[in-house]
């Protein structure tokens, strides 16, 4: 498939898929699964981590926006609410008030009900691999439930909306960027996909589960705050690509995808990455490199979710010779001369490094370049070994 654009042309060798996964290689962990059986797959200490904690999890939640002490403006504790993560209270004013801003210094008051969304995220993530992957029904079960309670029971349930998502106190109530929060959604959606698969989600439980996507994908794309999202200039714009393309993609709109990933070389790809793979506008933040690793996840998700829909945006090249690969080179340079890098990177360097090792494992097999391979194999592969990643996203393992 090809489509041609202003500045270039997208294309795919890669015929569409035909599950409704965002970023899951479904073959690729029905592969896993069987290879599992053996007990001297690669993958093994990946599955015996993602066990861990799913058993851990079994004994945690439920999660719910219902369960803070704040009430949101809007005047329901329905209504999701978070703080920008770098505000603090101005210690030089009454009351703290306005917040300001201490980039990259992260306010542990600020999370209101952003950790509850993480912690729905991971544990349903991780118990429907589980699931999978094991076969136990509990797993499946517990997922199911902890889902009942975010996005059916009328008692605790979210609004579908992110209205007062990353306010900052005397400034504002919320904001476009606040969208952010729920980057997770991309894992999420695979999670209910796989779990539809188990038995323990009902047909009605399912068709509530979609209505409710599908009223904050319209909220997504139709409120001020969504289109500001979409407007940004930096990874903010990129990761609400990864979050709306995965919900177009579970509620089975496959032409919303395709336009919005066609879109994103000309949007994103030209202004965002310069003919040598810097990101300007991740280089300016405090962690400088954590962002600018932490974008080409972005792109990278957004672009898998593009591959399932027949449009291929790796091998695009800006008209300033900037790219995907481009920006992965870039940063890959660093790697083992970090003490060169020239600009802020306040967090330290280990679990963005970490991050681009898995980009690189995927790079491998977007590009078939051995390169990516050798350094995916040499620095990371025994590091990154537990990491549930490997069971879905296949690399150039075979």
């Amino acid at each position: 498939m090809a489509i041609w654009m202003a500045t270039g042309l997208v294309s795919c060798n890669i015929a569409p898929t035909e599950d409704r996964f965002a970023g899951w290689d479904y073959n690729h962990m029905k592969t896993v699964k069987k290879e599992l059986k053996t007990g001297t797959s690669i993958y093994h200490p990946a599955y015996q981590k993602l066990i861990e904690e799913a058993d851990d999890a079994l004994g945690k939640g439920p999660y719910s926006v219902t369960y803070k002490k704040t009430s949101p403006p809007g005047g329901t504790f329905h209504d999701y609410m978070s703080q920008g993560p770098y505000w603090w209270p101005d210690t030089t004013k009454p009351g703290g008030l306005p917040f300001i801003r201490r980039d990259g210094i992260r306010n542990p008051q600020a999370g209101i009900d952003r950790s509850q969304f993480g912690n729905l995220t991971e544990s349903v993530t991780t118990l429907s691999l589980a699931w999978f992957f094991s076969g136990e029904k509990k797993y499946a079960e517990k997922a199911a439930d902890l889902l009942n309670v975010w996005f059916i029971d009328s008692a605790t349930l979210m609004n579908p909306h992110l209205q007062y998502a990353q306010s900052i106190p005397g400034i504002t109530d919320g904001r476009g960027i606040g969208i952010i929060d729920f980057r997770g959604l991309y894992s999420l959606v695979d999670a209910i996909t796989l779990l539809e698969r188990s038995g323990s989600l009902k047909s009605e439980e399912m068709v509530l589960i979609r209505k409710w996507f599908s009223d904050l994908f319209v909220w997504l794309t139709t409120s001020k705050n969504g289109k500001d999202e979409d407007d940004y200039k930096n990874n903010h714009s990129v990761a609400y690509d990864v979050i709306v393309c995965s919900i177009a993609r579970f509620l089975g709109d496959d032409d919303y995808v395709i336009k919005k990933i066609s879109e994103m070389p000309a949007r994103r790809i030209d202004p965002m990455i310069e003919n040598d793979g810097r990101q300007p506008e991740e280089l300016i933040r405090t962690n400088a490199f954590g962002y600018s690793s932490g974008n080409l996840r972005n792109f990278f998700d957004a672009g898998e979710t593009g591959l399932k829909v027949g449009v291929n945006i790796f091998d695009y090249v800006n008209p300033e010779g900037g790219s995907l690969r481009k920006a992965l080179d870039f940063l890959v340079s660093y790697i083992g001369r970090e003490n060169e890098w020239q600009w802020q990177q306040i967090g330290g360097f280990g679990g963005s490094e970490n991050n681009l090792g898995l980009l690189m494992r995927r790079a491998a097999r977007y590009y078939d370049e051995p390169r990516y391979k050798k350094m995916w194999e040499e620095k990371f592969a025994e590091e990154l070994k537990t990491d549930w990643n490997l069971l879905v996203t296949p690399g150039l393992e075979y």
